[in-house]
């Protein structure tokens, strides 16, 4: 079988196919068009129809969904906590280390601005 022959033959299982999930059992006209001996055709029909019967399409739970999209692409549809957990332990520590450090850093800063204005308050009255 030439590559011209297969490509002959995929494209009449294709529209064989179509036909028979459209519940058209008038395949002669579609035989007709292509050069392959009704026989062969014959023999994938009975296969395709037991195919049909036999897959039935099924919708994927929302879970299945995210964690597929999650292997796949890598994105979480959780936070930050989520992300940090999964890194090595040098790297957490290192992120809750920066993590208090600018939290002080804040506070620190906050307190001293208060403090400021705790002293510039009485000399404008």
């Amino acid at each position: 079988m030439t590559y011209t022959d297969s490509s002959q033959l995929e494209n009449l299982l294709s529209a064989v196919t179509e036909a028979l999930l459209a519940d058209d059992d008038d395949l002669d006209s579609i035989v007709a068009q292509y050069d392959v001996p009704r026989d062969t055709v014959d023999r994938f029909v009975g296969i395709i129809r037991r195919l049909h019967v036999l897959l039935v399409g099924v919708q994927p739970s929302q879970r299945y969904v995210q964690r597929l999209r999650q292997d796949l692409i890598g994105t979480s549809g959780q936070g930050i906590v989520a992300r940090v957990r999964y890194l090595p332990p040098r790297i957490q520590i290192t992120a809750g280390v920066v993590a208090v450090a600018g939290f002080m850093l804040l506070s620190r800063r906050r307190l001293v601005e208060d403090a400021h204005k705790g002293q510039e308050a009485p000399a404008l009255q």
